[in-house]
């Protein structure tokens, strides 16, 4: 597909193109609120005649339960096939499609439908949509079935209502299913079934716009003005590829774009310089980590994975990775992920300080190493993300660091589609950079819940590292069914200490969430969320500035 430079003219229209959190996952992050570097601009009423999103690379398809990177597509697609509801940084929820949302039972949920709401097509929403949309993200093969954990079925049973049932009580199962599913068409899908989320069979949604144009020029959202909720601002949204930073700075300098979300955070700065840019910042529970499949040799040595651990660079990192606009954590997941068993996030904290770590040590490293039963080295691969810079900064570093060991480490590019393509395929290999994974609750169920055991195994799962114990599959189950805080708690500790002693996961840095957006315009919450931008809000808060 094609992609444009920075001195594309205005009127083009590039692919749209992912954000920097993968959340492979497919659930929405959450974080904190961010801030702005501006003070408050004085907002306008006024129409949007048309506005410019520069994203950094490409979305593998249209359909959000069978894109390999869920919630790349939903930062758009949301804004044309709509949430059943809409999360926030504090677990609160904003009613969309569902106009009610009762949990009967705890295996149960009940989504009553707004009335008289109809498709971009003209045809009215029905429960049958809603049903087999549910139905259609939380089934595998979808990518997304992952992410809709313990899911049963989703039936009709009232006019305008479908009831979620859960084959166990799954904590935080509405906010999965809010932030996961996105309502379409069924007659349209089950229609062009074979071709349905590529450009030539785009879902048909209830949402403030339709794709106008999706091509190998461009993409085009426009306002449809059947839309039953309020309007948003802009008229039209063109979407641009620029791949680069760099480049997209030098576009927003020039007025030819007019939002992106930051690739190098380092970079901060130098966005906050450009006249009349907005730049909003905020913490993002997004994790980051090295992972090495535990079943393959050399990596089924734990000495070998210990030995790796030491050689990660954190605090130099921190510094040349992320110009310090980053955070480390103790620990797989940060406090606030298991702060609600932990009995509050200081509690969650104290337990985190005491897992084993692995501070940057060569000489502990080489110890490490000498145990195992690679003490004479052995090569491998390490893969970093062509469109995120700091993916190449910690590979470089590492295969440095595992050269003074004998480890031959050949540093390759990817693609952003190509590693998730391959991580949803389950056939990643090597050492593997995984970025922008997010939890869906401040529950230990996501995530935590996910990521280590037998079931969590095997294609759109997230056991990457193909990691169990049978401390861990004791566990688990716990952890991943809701219950009393005190025996989850119990067991999530036994989660994080397995990984912490047998280093399947390597835990990174967590990168603020960073957005700057142009000279005319703001966010009329005066913040731009985790949330708002993966679940749209950022259009619907979209505001012109008047003139000073």
């Amino acid at each position: 597909m094609k992609t444009f430079p920075a001195r594309s003219r205005r009127t083009a229209h590039a692919v749209v193109g992912g954000t920097l959190l993968l959340s492979l996952t497919a659930t929405a992050c959450v974080g904190g609120e961010t801030s702005s570097n501006r003070p408050s601009a004085k907002l306008s009423d006024k129409d949007i005649p048309a506005f410019t999103f520069a994203l950094y690379s490409q979305p593998p398809g249209y359909d959000k339960a069978t894109s390999t990177q869920p919630v790349t597509t939903g930062s758009f697609m949301s804004l044309v096939t709509e949430p059943l509801e809409r999360t926030s940084p504090t677990g609160t929820f904003t009613p969309a499609l569902a106009e009610k949302v009762t949990q009967p039972d705890p295996k149960s949920i009940v989504y009553q439908l707004r009335s008289g709401l109809k498709f971009s097509n003209g045809a009215p929403l029905t429960a049958e949509d809603v049903a087999w949309s549910i139905t259609h993200t939380g089934t595998p093969p979808a990518q997304t079935s992952t992410s809709v954990q313990g899911f049963k079925s989703a039936k009709v049973t009232g006019d305008l209502e479908v009831t979620v049932k859960l084959k166990a009580a799954v904590p935080g199962s509405r906010a999965r299913l809010a932030s996961t599913v996105l309502v379409q068409e069924k007659k349209f899908a089950l229609a062009n079934k074979s071709k349905l989320g590529t450009s030539d069979a785009i879902p048909v949604g209830t949402g403030p716009y339709k794709i106008t144009s999706a091509s190998a020029s461009g993409v085009t959202l426009v306002r449809q003005s059947a839309y039953w909720g309020t309007m948003p601002k802009a008229k039209k949204i063109n979407i641009e590829v620029i791949p680069d930073d760099n480049s997209a700075q030098l576009a927003m300098r020039s007025g030819e774009i007019d939002l992106r979300q930051l690739t190098n955070v380092k970079a901060a700065p130098q966005w906050r310089a450009v006249p009349g840019t907005t730049v909003y910042s905020g913490p993002s529970t997004a994790l980051n980590f090295l992972t090495m499949d535990v079943t393959k040799a050399p990596f089924d040595d734990v000495h070998v994975r210990r030995a790796i651990a030491h050689t990660v660079d954190v605090p130099g990192l921190i510094k040349g990775a992320w110009g310090g606009e980053a955070t480390r954590h103790r620990g797989f997941v940060p406090a606030q992920n298991v702060a609600r068993v932990a009995g509050g996030k200081n509690n969650a904290q104290k337990f985190l300080d005491t897992l084993p770590t692995y501070d940057f040590d060569l000489k502990k490293a080489k110890t490490q190493l000498s145990r195992s039963k690679h003490a004479d080295g052995f090569s491998t691969t390490i893969k970093y993300l062509d469109s995120i810079p700091a993916t190449k900064v910690l590979a470089l570093s590492l295969q440095q660091n595992l050269k003074t060991l004998g480890i031959d480490a050949q540093v390759k590019s990817t693609t952003l589609n190509a590693w998730s393509a391959d991580f949803f395929q389950h056939k990643l290999t090597g050492l593997n950079l995984a970025f922008g994974f997010t939890a869906s609750t401040y529950d230990p169920s996501s995530m935590l819940g996910q990521v280590v055991g037998k079931e969590n195994i095997g294609p759109q799962k997230l056991n990457i590292a193909n990691f169990t114990t049978p401390e861990v599959e004791k566990a688990l189950p716990i952890v991943r069914s809701a219950g009393p805080n005190a025996p989850r708690w119990k067991a999530s500790q036994t989660l994080l200490t397995q990984i912490a002693e047998q280093a399947p996961y390597v835990p990174l840095p967590s990168e603020k969430f960073v957005m700057a957006m142009g000279k005319g315009f703001a966010s009329s919450t005066g913040k731009i969320t985790t949330e708002d931008y993966f679940n749209g809000s950022w259009a619907l808060n979209l505001r012109a500035t008047q003139a000073q």
